[in-house]
């Protein structure tokens, strides 16, 4: 039996960057681009993107649907794991489409170790901004 850090791995490769990827690219703050795993120099980075979330409308305490894009992706596929106060940007497609326009968006990763870095995953919450909001191919 495999140990259970190799369990994880294998369930977040699965989970994260099987058939259901979406491809993405990280900016660190230096300028430099990631577009490959750093697990496989072949594959493009990528994970899970989730375009919408279900949150509850404090005012009304009534369930809305909000178009705010999560984005998890392997810690173990990264160059470079982003730290609480930097500014990061990610490319990433503004929709699930196949050959949808790719969008950069700003995210700054004091939110993004919550819940995840013990087992090998990041959140990223991505944010659009005036800066951000020229499409990018």
């Amino acid at each position: 039996m495999e140990n259970l850090r190799a369990a994880i791995e294998s369930d977040l490769h699965e989970s994260l960057e099987g058939e259901w990827k979406m491809p993405v690219e990280l900016i660190n703050p230096d300028g430099e681009n990631q577009i490959y795993s750093k697990n496989d120099p072949s594959e493009l980075l990528g994970g899970q993107v989730l375009y919408f979330s279900r949150r509850e409308d404090p005012e009304t305490g009534e369930t809305i649907v909000v178009d705010q894009p999560v984005v998890t992706l392997r810690i173990s596929s990264l160059i470079r794991v982003p730290q609480a106060g930097e500014n990061w940007y990610i490319k990433m497609p503004v929709s699930p489409v196949e050959g949808a326009l790719k969008e950069r968006f700003v995210f700054t990763p004091t939110r993004s170790p919550e819940h995840g870095t013990d087992i090998g995953f990041i959140r990223i919450y991505p944010q659009r901004t005036e800066e951000t909001e020229v499409p990018v191919s």
